[in-house]
């Protein structure tokens, strides 16, 4: 018998295909990468998911979504303790996707059986540089030799080193101290938008189109944008629950921009933050 929020699927009926699913494991950091997609240099409130609770999330998509793509990520999913069993659980539940694990590396080390669960699960480790200044620089070159001596004791492993500095943009702009949103264009937004195909599981297991929408409603509390109407879009963006029916989810994935992204840059106006390693009071 289903669960209440668990669809009925019965028969053949066919998965639904979306380029990607994305899944927090936790929704802080350790560095402070300003303009960060998903707010997580601003240590949103929320804790993170325990393994039942992700089990519980899968399960209401896992039967209907088949993602080309699943990542595990945040803010900073070692920061999870139960990061190893994360990563089966995802494995059994996502068993048509290409797994994926991304991280800024600095706590790889803690997980010493990470590498074999890895190998075992086909999960591929993807790790991000943040930055090019000379002390993180010399941090990360910690995580690179890490990762290099993974690759030779462990045959078979999948590890991808990230530049993800180089495609960083600004994402909304700064007045008196509060994240303004932009006036784009919807149509142009979504042309340059990097995160068009990171559709997010959150909580209770709603879709949302991407991060920037997922956790405005955390970043809205920690910073107390109630008073700002400019951000009413983001307040009234509507997420995709359990029991939509084929149609309204088809749509939903088929749907490209939506009003909410003209609240997002229409240009992609590169921006260098700040060493990553120093907090910050800025955005």
């Amino acid at each position: 018998m289903s669960s209440p929020n668990t669809p009925d699927i019965t028969g053949d009926q066919a998965m639904i295909e979306l380029p990607a699913l994305e899944y927090h494991l936790a929704h802080s950091c350790n560095l402070s990468c300003q303009q960060c997609s998903h707010y997580s240099n601003l240590k949103l409130a929320g804790s993170m998911p325990t393994v039942e609770q992700a089990d519980a999330d899968y399960s209401r998509w896992s039967q209907r979504l088949r993602p080309k793509r699943f990542a595990l990520l945040g803010g900073e999913p070692l920061l999870n303790p139960n990061v190893i069993q994360h990563i089966h659980l995802a494995a059994d539940h996502w068993t048509g996707s290409d797994l994926m694990l991304v991280t800024n590396g600095f706590f790889l080390h803690r997980f010493p059986d990470l590498p074999a669960v890895l190998v075992e699960t086909g999960c591929r480790l993807e790790v991000s540089q943040h930055g090019t200044h000379d002390d993180y620089v010399k941090r990360f070159r910690e995580v690179k030799h890490l990762v290099w001596r993974w690759r030779e004791d462990h045959p078979g492993i999948q590890i991808k080193i990230r530049q993800s500095h180089r495609g960083w943009m600004r994402q909304h702009n700064i007045e008196n101290g509060k994240p303004m949103p932009f006036d784009s264009n919807p149509n142009a937004a979504y042309r340059v938008c990097l995160q068009k195909t990171c559709t997010q599981l959150g909580e209770n297991g709603f879709l949302f189109k991407c991060p920037a929408l997922a956790y405005f409603a955390q970043l809205e509390s920690k910073l107390k944008l109630n008073n700002l109407p400019q951000w009413q879009l983001f307040r009234d963006y509507k997420a995709i629950a359990a029991d939509a029916t084929d149609d309204e989810l088809r749509t939903f994935i088929e749907t490209k921009a939506v009003p909410q992204c003209g609240l997002c840059p229409s240009h992609r106006t590169k921006f260098v933050h700040p060493n990553p390693l120093q907090r910050s009071t800025l955005l």
